[in-house]
Protein backbone atom coordinates (compact mmCIF):
# COMPACT_ATOMS: atom_id res chain seq x y z
CA UNK A 1 0.00 0.00 0.00
CA UNK A 2 0.96 3.94 -0.31
CA UNK A 3 0.56 6.30 1.71
CA UNK A 4 0.39 9.98 -0.34
CA UNK A 5 0.65 12.67 2.09
CA UNK A 6 -1.09 16.40 0.07
CA UNK A 7 -1.49 19.62 1.31
CA UNK A 8 -4.07 22.05 0.04
CA UNK A 9 -4.04 25.48 -0.25
CA UNK A 10 -7.16 27.86 -0.99
CA UNK A 11 -6.53 30.63 -3.56
CA UNK A 12 -10.26 31.49 -3.13
CA UNK A 13 -12.82 32.38 -0.09
CA UNK A 14 -13.92 28.73 0.72
CA UNK A 15 -18.01 28.43 1.39
CA UNK A 16 -20.01 25.57 2.33
CA UNK A 17 -22.75 25.46 5.01
CA UNK A 18 -21.84 23.43 7.94
CA UNK A 19 -24.16 25.24 10.30
CA UNK A 20 -27.16 27.56 9.96
CA UNK A 21 -27.84 29.58 12.74
CA UNK A 22 -30.85 32.21 11.58
CA UNK A 23 -29.04 34.38 8.95
CA UNK A 24 -25.16 33.09 9.62
CA UNK A 25 -23.84 30.42 7.42
CA UNK A 26 -21.14 29.15 9.13
CA UNK A 27 -18.28 26.93 6.99
CA UNK A 28 -16.53 24.22 9.31
CA UNK A 29 -12.41 23.99 8.96
CA UNK A 30 -12.48 20.41 8.18
CA UNK A 31 -13.02 19.47 4.49
CA UNK A 32 -15.08 16.19 4.49
CA UNK A 33 -13.53 13.34 1.88
CA UNK A 34 -16.90 12.59 0.23
CA UNK A 35 -16.69 16.14 -1.28
CA UNK A 36 -12.71 16.27 -1.45
CA UNK A 37 -12.68 12.89 -3.80
CA UNK A 38 -14.99 14.45 -6.22
CA UNK A 39 -12.79 17.48 -6.07
CA UNK A 40 -9.46 15.70 -6.91
CA UNK A 41 -11.85 13.79 -9.74
CA UNK A 42 -11.08 10.35 -8.35
CA UNK A 43 -14.77 9.86 -9.23
CA UNK A 44 -17.24 11.23 -11.72
CA UNK A 45 -20.27 12.86 -10.30
CA UNK A 46 -23.18 12.54 -12.90
CA UNK A 47 -24.56 15.50 -15.08
CA UNK A 48 -27.26 15.79 -13.89
CA UNK A 49 -29.37 14.13 -10.70
CA UNK A 50 -33.17 13.19 -11.47
CA UNK A 51 -33.66 13.06 -7.60
CA UNK A 52 -32.06 14.83 -4.32
CA UNK A 53 -30.56 11.28 -2.95
CA UNK A 54 -27.09 11.51 -2.57
CA UNK A 55 -25.15 8.97 -5.40
CA UNK A 56 -22.63 8.72 -2.77
CA UNK A 57 -22.13 4.95 -2.65
CA UNK A 58 -22.47 4.17 -6.24
CA UNK A 59 -20.01 6.96 -7.19
CA UNK A 60 -17.58 5.94 -4.77
CA UNK A 61 -17.98 1.95 -5.15
CA UNK A 62 -15.50 1.94 -7.77
CA UNK A 63 -12.91 3.62 -5.44
CA UNK A 64 -13.44 0.53 -2.96
CA UNK A 65 -13.05 -1.83 -6.06
CA UNK A 66 -9.38 0.07 -6.85
CA UNK A 67 -8.38 -0.05 -3.56
CA UNK A 68 -8.32 4.01 -3.35
CA UNK A 69 -9.48 5.57 -0.30
CA UNK A 70 -9.07 10.05 0.52
CA UNK A 71 -9.24 11.09 4.13
CA UNK A 72 -10.68 14.13 5.27
CA UNK A 73 -8.86 16.98 5.19
CA UNK A 74 -7.71 18.95 8.57
CA UNK A 75 -6.28 22.92 8.87
CA UNK A 76 -2.56 23.74 9.19
CA UNK A 77 -3.52 26.99 9.60
CA UNK A 78 -6.54 28.78 8.45
CA UNK A 79 -8.55 32.22 8.58
CA UNK A 80 -11.88 33.34 8.38
CA UNK A 81 -13.67 36.30 6.40
CA UNK A 82 -17.18 37.11 6.83
CA UNK A 83 -19.24 38.40 3.27
CA UNK A 84 -22.71 39.65 3.39
CA UNK A 85 -25.23 38.41 0.73
CA UNK A 86 -29.00 39.53 -0.16
CA UNK A 87 -31.30 36.59 0.75
CA UNK A 88 -33.91 35.66 -1.35
CA UNK A 89 -37.17 34.61 -0.76
CA UNK A 90 -36.34 31.22 -1.68
CA UNK A 91 -37.97 27.88 0.00
CA UNK A 92 -34.10 26.76 -0.13
CA UNK A 93 -33.10 28.54 3.43
CA UNK A 94 -33.98 27.16 6.64
CA UNK A 95 -34.52 30.69 8.17
CA UNK A 96 -37.35 32.19 6.51
CA UNK A 97 -37.86 35.92 7.72
CA UNK A 98 -41.09 37.77 8.40
CA UNK A 99 -40.82 41.18 6.87
CA UNK A 100 -42.51 43.15 4.43
CA UNK A 101 -42.18 42.29 0.81
CA UNK A 102 -40.13 45.43 -0.10
CA UNK A 103 -37.37 45.29 2.41
CA UNK A 104 -34.12 43.59 1.49
CA UNK A 105 -33.10 40.92 3.77
CA UNK A 106 -29.54 40.33 4.22
CA UNK A 107 -27.43 37.10 5.30
CA UNK A 108 -23.46 36.71 6.73
CA UNK A 109 -21.57 34.31 5.70
CA UNK A 110 -18.71 32.84 7.45
CA UNK A 111 -16.06 31.83 5.01
CA UNK A 112 -12.66 30.49 4.98
CA UNK A 113 -10.07 32.82 3.76
CA UNK A 114 -7.47 32.15 1.02
CA UNK A 115 -3.82 31.09 2.12
CA UNK A 116 -5.61 28.88 4.68
CA UNK A 117 -3.83 25.93 4.37
CA UNK A 118 -4.99 21.86 5.34
CA UNK A 119 -3.72 18.33 4.99
CA UNK A 120 -5.24 15.03 3.99
CA UNK A 121 -3.94 11.66 2.77
CA UNK A 122 -4.47 9.36 -0.12
CA UNK A 123 -4.04 5.40 0.46
CA UNK A 124 -3.61 3.85 -2.15
CA UNK A 125 -2.53 -0.12 -4.17
CA UNK A 126 -0.28 1.83 -6.22
CA UNK A 127 1.28 5.14 -6.68
CA UNK A 128 -0.88 7.74 -7.67
CA UNK A 129 -0.83 11.17 -9.30
CA UNK A 130 -2.98 14.02 -8.48
CA UNK A 131 -4.07 17.29 -9.93
CA UNK A 132 -2.25 20.66 -9.14
CA UNK A 133 -5.56 22.85 -9.15
CA UNK A 134 -8.78 21.53 -8.27
CA UNK A 135 -12.28 23.52 -7.17
CA UNK A 136 -14.59 23.11 -4.57
CA UNK A 137 -17.16 24.31 -2.52
CA UNK A 138 -20.96 25.88 -2.87
CA UNK A 139 -18.66 28.49 -5.54
CA UNK A 140 -16.44 26.31 -6.92
CA UNK A 141 -12.89 27.93 -5.14
CA UNK A 142 -10.30 27.57 -6.78
CA UNK A 143 -6.86 25.58 -4.52
CA UNK A 144 -3.91 24.16 -5.18
CA UNK A 145 -2.72 20.18 -4.21
CA UNK A 146 0.86 19.87 -3.24
CA UNK A 147 2.09 16.28 -2.78
CA UNK A 148 4.92 16.33 -0.17
CA UNK A 149 5.47 12.70 -0.09
CA UNK A 150 4.55 9.61 -1.34
CA UNK A 151 5.81 6.75 0.08
CA UNK A 152 4.74 3.04 1.03
CA UNK A 153 3.49 2.33 4.62
CA UNK A 154 3.30 -1.10 6.94
CA UNK A 155 1.14 -2.29 8.60
CA UNK A 156 1.09 -2.56 12.45
CA UNK A 157 -0.64 -3.56 15.51
CA UNK A 158 -1.49 -1.57 18.80
CA UNK A 159 -2.56 1.65 20.33
CA UNK A 160 -2.35 4.63 19.08
CA UNK A 161 -2.85 8.01 18.22
CA UNK A 162 -4.38 8.84 14.77
CA UNK A 163 -3.48 11.90 12.41
CA UNK A 164 -5.65 14.17 11.13
CA UNK A 165 -9.28 13.61 10.55
CA UNK A 166 -11.31 10.31 9.85
CA UNK A 167 -15.08 9.77 8.93
CA UNK A 168 -16.49 7.24 11.64
CA UNK A 169 -18.50 5.87 8.43
CA UNK A 170 -15.39 4.71 6.75
CA UNK A 171 -13.49 2.84 9.94
CA UNK A 172 -13.51 -0.83 10.37
CA UNK A 173 -13.40 -0.48 14.10
CA UNK A 174 -14.72 1.83 16.63
CA UNK A 175 -11.87 4.31 18.29
CA UNK A 176 -11.08 3.82 21.89
CA UNK A 177 -11.79 8.11 22.15
CA UNK A 178 -12.23 11.17 19.57
CA UNK A 179 -13.72 14.34 19.09
CA UNK A 180 -16.72 14.52 17.09
CA UNK A 181 -16.87 17.76 14.47
CA UNK A 182 -20.77 17.94 13.31
CA UNK A 183 -21.25 18.49 9.75
CA UNK A 184 -23.02 17.43 6.64
CA UNK A 185 -23.16 14.66 5.07
CA UNK A 186 -21.62 13.07 8.20
CA UNK A 187 -19.84 13.91 11.17
CA UNK A 188 -16.16 13.55 11.16
CA UNK A 189 -13.78 12.90 14.42
CA UNK A 190 -10.41 14.05 15.26
CA UNK A 191 -7.78 13.62 17.92
CA UNK A 192 -8.84 9.78 17.58
CA UNK A 193 -7.10 6.82 19.65
CA UNK A 194 -7.80 3.75 18.36
CA UNK A 195 -6.42 0.27 18.86
CA UNK A 196 -5.40 -2.54 15.74
CA UNK A 197 -4.20 -2.93 12.56
CA UNK A 198 -2.66 0.75 11.31
CA UNK A 199 -0.87 2.21 8.84
CA UNK A 200 2.55 3.63 9.77
CA UNK A 201 4.61 5.45 7.81
CA UNK A 202 7.82 7.68 8.85
CA UNK A 203 8.80 10.84 6.75
CA UNK A 204 11.74 12.60 6.68
CA UNK A 205 11.75 15.34 3.73
CA UNK A 206 13.82 18.86 4.46
CA UNK A 207 10.39 20.46 4.69
CA UNK A 208 8.60 17.84 6.25
CA UNK A 209 9.16 15.34 9.32
CA UNK A 210 6.55 13.04 10.80
CA UNK A 211 5.20 9.82 11.80
CA UNK A 212 2.06 9.09 9.88
CA UNK A 213 -0.64 6.30 11.36
CA UNK A 214 -4.10 5.78 9.87
CA UNK A 215 -6.31 3.13 10.62
CA UNK A 216 -5.91 -0.38 8.19
CA UNK A 217 -8.55 -1.11 6.09
CA UNK A 218 -10.64 2.21 5.81
CA UNK A 219 -13.28 2.16 3.11
CA UNK A 220 -16.51 4.31 1.50
CA UNK A 221 -19.06 3.59 3.55
CA UNK A 222 -21.65 5.63 2.36
CA UNK A 223 -24.97 4.00 1.83
CA UNK A 224 -27.17 5.47 4.38
CA UNK A 225 -25.84 9.24 4.16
Amino acid sequence: MFLTICHLTLHDYLFYASREMGRLYETEKYLHNYGLTYALGLVASPYSNTSQVPRYQEDLRTLNEQGVYVTPAHPISYSYAFHTFKMANVNYYNFTPQISSNQAVFGRAKELAPQSTFEFFVISQAAIHLPHWIRLGKWMAKAQVATIAQTSVQIKTGQGRINGALNPLDLPQRPQTCNIVAMAPASLITNVHMNGEHYEARIETTDYSDIIRLPAGMRYHAAHV
